[in-house]
């Protein structure tokens, strides 16, 4: 098994899908970085949109806590299942304690990190409301996931879409709430189960077997890892 393949799953563990936080099991979990950006995996956990639950965005946290640890990023995670949908209601405690992060560590970007279905028709969907939420960086992303062959006139799980299947313009995500509240630029990203969910696990609230494609997800973590560094570099300059 690949080292990347491992890790993933040994940080993926921290989270339970279904169990609420108590008071000795915070909802979130936050590392520290060493450069100011940013990973968020607000849907790493069941939460509650419209009083309804919604299924977790399976290996999200695993995924975004693998990128931050290879590339010295900050980042934030939901790791206990949630009364409130972060990337929905406008006001959100996942969202203060994001505004905190990003104040008290001089973050410049945040990436957003969730989980698509395995039926859409891209690996990777890029969301930047229409190239506002990131207009100086918005070329980077996209020359460095042709890197790894993540293209948006390719088809399938070797399509990078942009703007299309997802957004980020509703009124409540965590991509506006970054740029417009904190005027600091972010992206929302949405990544296939193929690209980043190794094995469904017990808990999840899908309980149809699922194995994920692991030269694929190792492919794509290294798409993530060049970004963040590609971004650092950035703002170096």
């Amino acid at each position: 098994m690949p080292e990347i393949i491992r890790r993933l799953i040994e940080l993926e563990s921290d989270v339970r899908y279904q169990e609420p936080a108590t008071a000795n099991d915070p909802e979130w979990g936050y590392t520290a970085g060493r450069i100011p950006i940013l990973l968020s995996a607000p849907h790493a956990a069941v939460h509650m949109r419209d009083k309804k639950p919604k299924e977790e965005d399976e290996f999200t946290a695993g995924f975004a806590r693998l990128v931050a640890e290879l590339s010295g990023a900050h980042v934030l995670y939901a790791r206990r299942r949630s009364n409130e949908d972060p990337n929905w209601r406008l006001e959100a405690a996942y969202k203060t304690y994001l505004a905190d992060i990003v104040r008290n560590a001089g973050i410049r970007f945040v990436l957003d990190i969730h989980g698509a279905v395995t039926h859409t028709d891209f690996g990777v969907a890029l969301g930047t409301s229409a190239g506002q939420s990131c207009p100086a960086q918005q070329e980077l992303i996209t020359s460095t996931f042709r890197m790894f062959g993540l293209r948006p006139e390719n088809e399938g799980l070797d399509r990078l879409d942009i703007d299309n299947a997802f957004s980020a313009k509703g009124a409540g995500t965590i991509t506006r709430f970054v740029c417009q509240q904190l005027e600091v630029p972010a992206a929302q990203f949405e990544i296939n189960a193929h690209l980043r969910l190794i094995e469904r696990r017990d808990d999840s609230s899908q309980k149809r077997p699922f194995y994920g494609e692991p030269a694929r997800i190792v492919n794509t973590v290294r798409a993530f890892v060049t970004l963040v560094d590609a971004l650092n570099h950035s703002f170096e300059q």
